[in-house]
């Protein structure tokens, strides 16, 4: 027997939540099949299995959320042995994200980890737990620390909740369905508010020796109107509402400049098809514009940068951040290592290569880490000016916009018909001020606005 568990899939990563699984209950497994699709707040990703054999139980269903640790399934086997052997690494965690048991010794349910905490040093060790279940709270309320997270910010009392998994544990879709059922019901009418009471005037509260401060109003409740449907939040969509929210805490601000791509986009119609033919992929103008955000960054450093506490980071390497949207799932943003050590081509290889993993949910969580400036490309949405917000931990974004014939005046007032295409930096202005941003976007439309034969593709 072997039994599959929750891979750890990032550092940061404490739990996983079962999208769908690819092989069911007496399937046949060769080893390497993917066995089960896993979303996390960073990255979706499916789990090979280690071993070959037969599937005999799976033990989370599809859209629980479960710790790293918990067992995922069962299967009957004859290379066990072989396989933990192989997964555990020097200090005899599992390295592949599983864990096997002798096929003399009897499996034992043990606790999810957790964790470290500064004050975890205990002797005594915990009473076992159900794998999966979350330990009671003070409610005797049994739930993950995820489910609790949800049902606090939705203000539902969890011992109201139905639980119907393991050991009597809440789940997330036994919140998720008690918030729908409140959201159906009608609403009981508001009573009238009492007036509030005079407030008093500066001159009082100087009198009484105080200052009375305004509370913050708490958002007002969205209203429930009959034929409304409630869309539980996605992890991805948490971790994207959770990293807007962080990153809004910085000062943003941000510039525009068009930029004249006449020249640029002749000269990609030059040697597109060459490359197509090389390649077996188009050359896209946003190969054209990574490489002019490459030569911005070299150009005006500041802005390949962090904001600390002790000081300003200046980042040697220039990884590039490539925002993907994946529709109504949301947006992505894989990162381009060493982009400045790249040709044109190579960039429209790694775009290329970012965007169909991301699209194709096969990004991995390295993908997602390192980014020290990031490529927003929303011209082909349709957009000619947005507002972008820098990703936490950097210091700025670019967005290209739209590319659009347009009447314009040339330098010798004659006027005519080019290609114009809006470039936009939003910068955190702790690290960066608006003339260093002017200098960025002024650095890339001038590498764009020269582009000519005499810069190679390769």
């Amino acid at each position: 027997m072997f039994e599959l568990k929750m891979p750890k899939l990032g550092e940061s990563v404490t739990e996983g939540t079962i999208g769908k699984w690819l092989k069911h209950p007496g399937d046949t497994v060769n080893k390497y099949d993917l066995l089960v699709e896993v979303q996390t707040d960073k990255v979706n990703t499916e789990i090979p299995s280690p071993v070959a054999g037969t599937l005999r139980e799976v033990k989370v269903e599809e859209g629980q959320t479960v710790p790293i640790g918990t067992l995922l399934a069962i299967f009957d086997t004859a290379d066990a042995a072989a396989a933990a052997s192989q997964a555990a690494g020097p200090s005899g965690a599992a390295t592949a994200g599983v864990a096997a048991e002798a096929p003399a010794a009897r499996p034992q349910p043990s606790a999810p980890s957790a964790p470290a905490a500064p004050a975890a040093a205990a002797t005594a060790a915990p009473p076992p737990v159900r794998e999966g279940d979350g330990r009671p709270g003070p409610s005797g309320v049994r739930a993950t620390p995820a489910v609790r997270k949800l049902a606090s910010e939705n203000d539902v009392d969890l011992s109201e909740v139905e639980a119907t998994g393991l050991g009597g544990r809440v789940t997330k879709k036994d919140v998720e369905d008690f918030i729908a059922r409140r959201q159906a019901r009608p609403q009981p009418q508001a009573a009238q508010p009492r007036p509030a009471p005079p407030q008093p005037t500066p001159q009082q509260q100087a009198a009484a020796g105080r200052v009375i401060q305004a509370q913050p109003a708490r958002p007002a409740p969205a209203p429930s109107l009959a034929g409304d449907t409630l869309v539980p939040l996605t992890q991805m969509r948490r971790a994207i509402a959770n990293n807007m929210v962080q990153a809004w805490s910085a000062p943003h601000a941000h510039a525009v400049m068009p930029v004249d791509v006449s020249e640029l986009m002749r000269y990609r119609e030059k040697v597109r098809h060459e490359f197509m033919e090389r390649e077996g992929f188009d050359l896209s103008p946003a190969a054209f514009i990574a490489k002019a955000v490459v030569e911005g960054v070299r150009t005006v450093p500041q802005v390949n940068a962090s904001w600390t506490d002790q000081g300003l980071i200046l980042h040697r390497e220039i990884n590039l951040g490539y925002a993907v949207a994946l529709g109504e799932d949301g947006l992505i943003v894989p990162v381009i290592r060493d982009a400045d050590g790249k040709s044109i081509a190579g960039l429209m290889r790694s775009i290329r290569d970012v965007v169909d993993r991301a699209k194709a949910r096969r990004l991995t969580m390295d993908d997602l880490s390192g980014g020290t400036f990031t490529l927003n490309n929303t011209g082909p949405l349709g957009t000619i000016v947005s507002s972008p917000i820098v990703p936490p931990g950097q210091a700025a974004i670019m967005s290209s916009e739209s590319i659009r014939k347009a009447l314009t005046v040339t330098d010798d007032d004659a006027i005519a018909i080019r290609q114009m295409m809006n470039i936009v930096i939003g910068f955190d202005h702790r690290v960066v001020d608006g003339s260093t941003a002017a200098r960025f976007l002024t650095a890339v439309r001038d590498w764009l606005q020269d582009v000519a034969p005499s810069v190679p593709v390769y």
